[in-house]
């Protein structure tokens, strides 16, 4: 399914509208409609239901509701937010409905009409006050609206966007409705699969109102969300009879120095769970003798460390002209930080052109050198990379505080992937990837995810799928699906919130198996 800004939503209403043929009144019938009709799915018939409404096209679905409930014997109260006189075309016609079918519609039009909202007798309030189409902070009177809203205790469905949150993936500006359901018409907007969107939706459910199939699927739509649907029809598990380990993906690992070799590790095993057909791992002579044998898939070379760092530069480039078997590269989980590991990231990405990798990913500490590295040089061409960083590698990355980068991940993301020239996955709840173009919204994964070593597993299984010929975007998204999905198995198989990263390791296949 796609998830879509305000102005890619609003070309899908101008285009069935204009183009199909098919009156706005009649979409918004319909969209109030399937309001009531899940209104009603949750009403315990305890109260009444105050339906509030804005002047807008939102505002209208709510009108339509409200004459909906009441046909259907639900008391209902109806509220407008604004003068009657200032309400849209459209909208204003199921006004009139609402009045022609006897409902009570008060006005909120100041300070002190909004100090007598009274929700003592009401079950549950319908929030139709503020669409897609709002982007900045609410003031004023409006503001006064959605605190009381949200300090009601009531059930709260909001229609299409919760009153107050922008639809893009930014975080409210000011006061925002947080909403118990948020019914969503056509397509999910960009904010209420992300985060800090999400938290303000409450329960998300999408109404299909009738917009053209071509439409909603378009192309054009620059947003998918990675469910099981999406995974299926873009990986293929297994190999053909005739295949052998080759064209199952090569993989190069290079991280793991001395006292960090579980990072690596743990790249390693998810890669080989995630189907790669041969993995190498390059690091430091001490780390490999600790390595060596632990995975028994795993082939290992050293780095010649104490021959200092010139042999080791010397040591990488021999390597590469040596070994061109290699599909994709992982660099980073356990390299550390030191002068060492920095000479070891630039040697290697200068040796990248023409080594035959054409897919590489940086995790890791790897995301720290590459900070660095981006100040004097771009990421060596002929190669498609992703990152995979959290906020604050996103932060070092963008030379921006991780707070703002938190109150638009989807934007930061997009950034992110123009600044680095790379795919971006940043990490998170609904991880978003982005190439600065395109972006993904992952719909699995759980809290627990949310200890040490969790990102070295994706890195693993992500880089398994770029060596395979996965596209970079497709990779990290359908990586991160497999990823969460793990992640959800293992806590279901423990009943308990809490994973080792390496626990997901186990429930891989069995996320890929679902498929």
């Amino acid at each position: 399914m796609k998830a879509v800004t305000a102005e890619e939503m609003r070309r899908i209403d101008s285009e069935t509208i204009e183009v199909m043929g098919i009156p706005a009144g009649v979409l918004m019938a319909a969209a109030g409609k399937a309001v009531a009709e899940f209104a009603e799915s949750v009403f315990r018939g305890e109260g009444t239901v105050a339906v509030l409404c804005g002047t807008g096209n939102n505002g209208g679905d709510g009108f339509v509701a409200a004459a909906r409930l009441a046909e259907r014997g639900i008391p209902v109260s109806v509220y407008l937010a604004g003068e009657q006189g200032r309400v849209s075309p459209t909208s204003a016609d199921f006004l009139r409905v609402c009045r022609n079918e006897g409902l009570p519609v008060t006005e909120l039009a100041g300070p002190e009409a909004v100090r007598s909202l009274d929700f003592g007798c009401c079950e549950m309030i319908i929030d139709a006050l503020l669409g897609t189409g709002f982007e900045c902070a609410v003031r004023a009177t409006m503001a006064e609206i959605i605190d009381a809203v949200n300090a009601s205790g009531r059930t709260i469905i909001s229609v299409d966007m919760p009153s107050g949150l922008p639809s893009g993936g930014a975080g409210p500006e000011g006061p925002a409705v947080r909403a118990s359901y948020t019914l969503t018409i056509g397509l999910p907007k960009i904010s209420l699969v992300t985060w800090p969107g999400r938290e303000y939706a409450g329960e998300l459910h999408v109404a299909d109102i009738g917009f053209p199939r071509r439409l909603v699927e378009s192309d054009e739509l620059r947003t998918d969300l990675v469910d099981a649907d999406f995974v299926r029809t873009r990986f293929s598990p297994g190999a053909g009879a005739d295949a052998h380990k080759g064209e199952a993906g090569r993989l190069l690992l290079v991280g793991g120095f001395d006292f960090m070799e579980g990072a690596i590790m743990l790249s390693a095993m998810a890669a080989f769970e995630t189907g790669v057909g041969l993995a190498t791992l390059l690091t430091t002579e001490t780390a490999r003798m600790v390595v060596a044998g632990k995975i028994p898939e795993l082939m290992t070379r050293p780095l010649p460390v104490s021959a200092g760092i010139p042999a080791v530069e010397k040591g990488i480039g021999a390597f590469f002209a040596e070994e061109r078997r290699y599909d994709a590269l992982v660099i980073g989980p356990g390299m550390g930080r030191n002068e060492l590991s920095r000479a070891v990231f630039a040697t290697v990405m200068g040796a990248l052109s023409g080594s035959g990798v054409t897919r590489a990913l940086i995790d890791g500490d790897g995301l720290y050198h590459l900070a660095h590295y981006l100040e004097r040089s771009s990421l060596p061409e002929g190669v498609s990379f992703v990152i995979t960083p959290h906020f604050g590698e996103a932060s070092r990355l963008l030379s921006e505080p991780v707070d703002a980068i938190k109150h638009n991940r989807y934007a930061a993301a997009a950034r992110l992937a123009e600044r680095t020239g790379a795919v971006t996955l940043l990490k998170g709840p609904a991880s978003i990837v982005s190439d600065g173009t395109r972006s993904l919204v992952n719909t699995t994964g759980n809290p627990a995810l949310a200890t040490a070593g969790s990102g070295d597993v994706l890195s693993g299984v992500i880089g398994s799928l770029l060596s395979r010929g996965t596209a970079p975007l497709e990779a990290a998204g359908i990586g991160a699906y497999f990823h969460g999905r793990a992640a959800e198995l293992a806590v279901e198989a423990s009943g308990v919130m809490v994973l080792r990263a390496g626990d997901t390791i186990g429930h891989i296949r069995k996320a890929m198996a679902e498929l």
